[in-house]
């Protein structure tokens, strides 16, 4: 029986161990990063209006949208919105506009259900909606930043994690209509 209790006593302490490190996990800045990302740091893109709103009403998304800059590999993140690269293009601008936010059901944890079609509102500061329609969708290693390079049309390209241990990435991109 001492046994016994040592084991079960021994499993609880790992299962602990091991439901803090997803709490950790979960609550990262570095959850949503990409890796080799370089090219995306140095690029220079033409800036126009910042964002400040995305509406996707498939998927109930009404936030905020918040400048946010790569620093030492850190991607910053918000709890409240979605974070938008202030390295890439702004909506609307010819280029890659890059939108990213955590797979919590408060922000993009129904994403998985955009499919090409449907339609992205984003708000600039001058309050003009500009309109987007998705045209793929896709689950990428996070080693996959090219689906973040600058491009010669207007999109956006909306990511957040997802797999085992948020490992991987969904990225749905979608063109200015």
């Amino acid at each position: 029986m001492k046994f016994l209790g040592s084991i079960l006593i021994f499993s609880g302490i790992l299962l602990l161990a091991f439901t803090s490190l997803l709490i950790y996990q979960r609550q990262s800045p570095e959850r949503l990063s990409f890796t080799n990302i370089e090219k995306l740091k140095s690029q220079s893109v033409k800036k126009a209006d910042n964002p400040n709103r995305i509406i996707i009403e498939k998927i109930g998304v009404d936030l905020p949208i918040i400048a946010s800059e790569i620093r030492d590999n850190n991607w910053p993140t918000s709890s409240t919105g979605i974070s938008y690269l202030t390295t890439s293009s702004a909506p609307g601008s010819v280029g890659n506009s890059v939108l990213y936010g955590h797979n919590w059901q408060s922000i993009l944890g129904n994403l998985y259900k955009i499919n090409p079609g449907d339609e992205i509102k984003i708000r600039n500061a001058d309050d003009q909606i500009l309109r987007f329609v998705v045209t793929t969708t896709q689950v990428v290693d996070k080693t996959q930043s090219s689906v973040l390079n600058n491009t010669e049309d207007s999109r956006i390209t909306l990511y957040t994690c997802t797999g085992f241990l948020d490992q991987k990435r969904l990225v749905v991109t979608a063109h200015l209509i």
